[in-house]
């Protein structure tokens, strides 16, 4: 390890407030990994709960693995790999290391990282004194496939249902010195929503569609991935603060789980069914306890029922507030207010969608004259900056869908110029735009991918029309990135020998396709029939295949749904009574 990656690892805990350092003795000891690197990790409220959540348990003691940054690489490459943050040890000295998974395109971190760790890349390869090798996080309960080849066991499910009881159950089967295999069955059979591949088997017929997933032992053919019971709990939040993050003044606070507006797109939506809400009094007792600003945190943060009396009581006694993306449709001028007090900037809101039209089509719900009303109760308040989401290549998509976007940032703009103007105060626009990827669980799980010289075009016609427009500015995502999110998303077991070769390729996915058996465009711009098997129909999220399909079919009427209310609606299948 060179003398630079350890002065880095040390300014990193000198920074840090919040880090906890356990002693090892007769505990065990667990690596909990964030494939990519330190800035972005710690900024994740997810990892930083696990690692919150494994500590507070007596019998286990948790430290940190991150992607060595790029001028540490080669040292971690040439000794003993990457190094916990806590006490600098290799992985291989961990009796579990954890991958906490965000993201698909982390998917390549996480075979570079277990071969930057010395341990064996396949799960079937490892041997008996290796490190249990396990993974959760929101991309894997949406599809682990394309990397289950590498993985021992999965947690499927908010950590809230899970961690206790899988050390628990994996302490018990290392006590009476079962086997590896034996670990794993005994995991699979007494974990709630363990799934451990190796134990079970994939078909395909001869054009590489799905036609069966079964286990090969007596476990259930499917895993459910339950939601954990957070409304009474206290609310999560930011256990260490630290300089080097996306938020370096900020404490996160999550105010609720899940979203019940049903955009079609959005796999949130649907997999942390139902929506739940903290309780106000817990969120601003939670944001007390907390020095510096407070990021209120959840799916639509303005959707809480109390967000108002949350923003005026931390506002009353001097708290600074900010917030994620705001629906058009619930912002109010309380809420406004207390951003406008708490010194933001910039607030967001997302359209997703230029026309109305397509607006229906993807459940948005959101009408011009709304998102135009939000404009200027934001402006208003003295907040000058905008900043406004937008996809390109949604189901049902036209040019003119395209040019709708352009029409309505003009509109916007003139709204923000017209109060601006009495202010003496000029804000700018600031576009952020994405190409569709269609993921697991959703109405779209169905759909192909958009055709990446059509996102292109798409992208340069915003670019055009708006280039010239004083203070808007537009940045879009690079296609060919999104485009393998959605092989990643919709992908396969067979997958894994791909992403290998990607790594062996020094990250060249052009290279690494040329070299595996694998073609893309099966995964990525196939559409999927109706009763297709998908490679992540084992997993259980309580939302019905049939109900997704149903919504579908109404997207592609243009037809839109009441947002979900689990007090008296049991359509999707997630509130049974």
């Amino acid at each position: 390890m060179s003398w630079q990656q350890k002065r880095r690892l040390k300014q990193w805990l000198e920074d840090e407030t919040g880090t906890v350092i356990k002693d090892w003795g007769g505990k065990i000891p667990v690596g909990l990994i964030y494939p990519n690197r330190y800035f972005l990790g710690m900024s994740n409220l997810g990892f930083q709960t696990v690692y919150h959540r494994l500590n507070q348990l007596t019998n286990v003691v948790c430290e940190r693995f991150f992607l060595p940054e790029s001028e540490d690489m080669a040292a971690a490459s040439s000794g003993p790999g990457p190094l916990s943050l806590e006490s600098q040890r290799p992985m291989a000295d961990f009796s579990i290391v954890a991958f906490s998974l965000a993201f698909e395109n982390d998917y390549t971190n996480l075979v570079h990282l277990l071969q930057l760790g010395k341990l064996s890349l396949y799960s079937s390869r490892r041997r008996q004194y290796e490190p249990l090798v396990a993974a959760g996080g929101v991309a894997t309960f949406l599809n682990p496939e394309p990397i289950a080849p590498f993985i021992d066991v999965f947690l499927l499910g908010e950590a809230e249902n899970l961690l206790e009881e899988f050390i628990d159950v994996w302490q018990e089967a290392r006590d009476n010195d079962l086997s590896r295999e034996e670990q794993l069955a005994h995991l699979a059979r007494r974990v709630s929503s363990a799934y451990v591949p190796s134990l079970f088997r994939a078909e395909h017929d001869a054009d590489g569609r799905l036609t069966s997933f079964e286990p090969l032992v007596d476990i259930p053919k499917k895993i459910s991935a339950r939601p954990a019971p957070i409304e009474s709990g206290d609310p999560i939040t930011s256990v260490i603060t630290t300089p080097h993050t996306e938020f370096p003044d900020m404490v996160l606070v999550e105010i609720g789980r899940g979203c019940g507006r049903g955009c079609r797109f959005c796999a949130a939506g649907f997999v942390y069914r139902p929506v739940r809400h903290r309780q106000s009094d817990k969120v601003v007792q939670a944001a007390l306890r907390k020095k510096g600003k407070i990021g209120l945190l959840s799916s639509a943060v303005s959707d809480h029922p109390d967000i108002d009396a949350i923003c005026l009581q931390l506002t009353k006694v001097g708290k600074s507030l900010s917030v994620s993306s705001l629906r058009a449709d619930s912002i109010t001028s309380t809420m406004v207010d207390a951003l406008r007090q708490s010194g933001l900037q910039t607030v967001t809101i997302a359209p997703e969608a230029g026309s109305e039209r397509l607006r229906q089509v993807i459940n948005k719900n959101l009408t011009e004259e709304q998102i135009l009303n939000a404009v200027t109760l934001v402006v208003s308040a003295g907040i000058p900056n905008l900043r406004l989401y937008f996809m390109i290549g949604l189901p049902t998509e036209t040019e003119e869908d395209v040019a709708a976007i352009i029409t309505l940032v003009k509109k916007i703009k003139h709204e923000q110029l017209t109060i601006a103007r009495g202010q003496k105060r000029l804000g700018t626009i600031t576009l952020s735009v994405s190409s569709f990827v269609p993921k697991p669980f959703t109405p779209f799980q169905w759909v192909p991918f958009c055709d990446l010289s059509v996102l292109k075009q798409r992208i340069k016609k915003l670019k055009g029309g708006l280039g010239r427009v004083a203070n808007v500015k537009v940045h879009a995502d690079v296609p060919r990135w999104a485009y393998l999110q959605a092989l990643l998303a919709r992908g396969d077991r067979k997958l894994a020998s791909l992403l290998e070769t990607v790594f062996q390729k020094d990250g060249n996915w052009t290279q690494a396709i040329k070299a595996v058996n694998v073609n893309p465009e099966f995964y990525v711009y196939r559409e999927r029939d109706r009763d297709e098997l998908f490679p992540w129909d084992f997993i259980d999220h309580g939302v019905s295949k049939d109900y997704l399909w149903k919504e579908y079919q109404a997207a592609l009427a243009g037809e839109s749904t009441q947002p979900c209310d689990p007090d008296n609606c049991v359509a999707c299948g997630v509130c049974p009574t």
